[in-house]
């Protein structure tokens, strides 16, 4: 529950509050200040009169008597009930808090008032006090003898009487704020519980799909000729690194237990499918990995950068004539880690727009981008995902996840 005594009286409606003082200074001829924890008004109102106008139309003045209400509304915590003061220049003032389950949410003073008619020792304490507000000495004098004089009994009666009324209009806010962050709490929990079915599921399809889509039969066949080919050549040592190379892929897919891997993890991942893939390039493939060791631990869904790498092979590099360059680095950004994927391939058409993480738009390229995206989405947040950036003489897709504690 948010005990910020401000949040709450700002659920209540200031034309409301004003009406009660309203209603509350024509029947008692009382005027009230409805006060924060801190002492200041919650609502500003012009039902102050005679004397107190006066002295509240100056700004220093005003400012005094804030301080006042504020210092008696204190008083009124430390002792536990209705204390009763003066004010800065003599007036009295009664102070009620309002307090719902212990918490104190701020005060109620009255003032305006005198317990007794004031004698001439009052009147020139007041002067004295109020000499700095270039104010009219004759009219103070005249309107602070004007101040209604009211018994104990009667003040103390009016101060119950309004103490009951905000105090219960602030409990029914308490209350139905209490009720409302309940509900908000059991609506997240079900979400919650959504979002967990659907991420296990997606991931469920996601691993499917990555297979079809990483371990091709196209890809394994394409594998085995590149075998076959480096045997007949008599480069049986690059031929059986590529068979350990498909066979680390299929075991890695395959017996993977984990849905999040260490990025450390999943570049050992990408160096065995790179090193399938140097061998059907031969020397037209140059790849530099440059991802910081302190990014080496954070987690993200496995197969989440190894799609990245097998578009820049076959669709930016493979048609590329000579040499072609792959890049894969990491770096911290404000909002996380971003691992990228470079290469200065043929690029892609330009209608692959960028992606605009902060909308829930397609991806237009392959099945393996498009699950990616979604993975990323919806074990770390809409605002992660992928986004692809074609430029003249480099392609670049990205990786956004966040960066974790260790």
């Amino acid at each position: 529950m948010d005990h910020n005594p401000k949040s709450l009286f700002r659920l209540i409606e200031k034309d409301k509050l004003v009406r009660i003082i309203e209603t509350f200074t024509k029947a008692t001829d009382i005027t009230i200040d409805i006060n924060d924890d801190m002492g200041f008004p919650v609502v500003q109102h012009d039902y102050f009169y005679g004397f107190c106008r006066s002295i509240r139309s100056e700004e220093s003045g005003l400012k005094r008597c804030i301080d006042s209400n504020a210092q008696l509304g204190f008083n009124t915590v430390e002792e536990g009930k209705s204390c009763m003061g003066k004010c800065h220049v003599g007036v009295m003032l009664m102070s009620v808090p309002i307090i719902v389950d212990g918490q104190f949410y701020g005060s109620i003073t009255c003032g305006q008032m005198h317990l007794e008619k004031p004698q001439a020792q009052e009147l020139t304490d007041m002067l004295h006090a109020t000499a700095d507000l270039n104010l009219d000495p004759e009219h103070l004098s005249q309107t602070f003898k004007e101040i209604q004089v009211i018994s104990m009994d009667k003040c103390l009666a009016a101060g119950g009487l309004i103490q009951f009324v905000v105090s219960y209009i602030v409990e029914l806010i308490y209350r139905a704020k209490i009720q409302e962050e309940l509900s908000q709490e059991k609506l997240k929990a079900a979400e919650d519980a959504r979002i967990i079915v659907e991420l296990e599921h997606t991931l469920h399809k996601a691993e499917l799909k990555n297979l079809q889509a990483q371990i091709k039969p196209h890809f394994l066949f394409n594998t085995l000729n590149t075998i076959i080919s480096l045997v007949t050549l008599g480069e049986n040592e690059k031929g059986l690194n590529t068979l350990f190379a498909v066979s680390n892929l299929l075991r890695r897919t395959i017996d993977q237990p984990e849905e999040l891997v260490s990025l450390s993890e999943e570049l050992h991942y990408i160096e065995s499918y790179l090193l399938i893939q140097k061998n059907r390039f031969g020397t037209r493939l140059e790849v530099f990995i440059d991802v910081p060791d302190d990014l080496q631990t954070i987690q993200l869904p496995f197969l989440s950068l190894q799609p990245l790498v097998e578009n820049a092979c076959i669709h930016g590099l493979e048609p590329k004539e000579g040499i072609g360059h792959l890049w894969i680095k990491g770096c911290k950004v404000s909002n996380g880690v971003i691992i990228s994927v470079i290469d200065d391939g043929v690029g892609m058409p330009y209608h692959y727009a960028t992606i605009d993480l902060s909308r829930d738009q397609p991806i237009i390229s392959g099945i393996g981008l498009r699950n990616v995206h979604k993975r990323l989405g919806l074990q770390f947040g809409k605002e992660y995902g992928v986004k692809l950036l074609p430029e003249r003489g480099l392609t670049t897709v990205s990786l956004l996840v966040p960066q974790q504690e260790d």
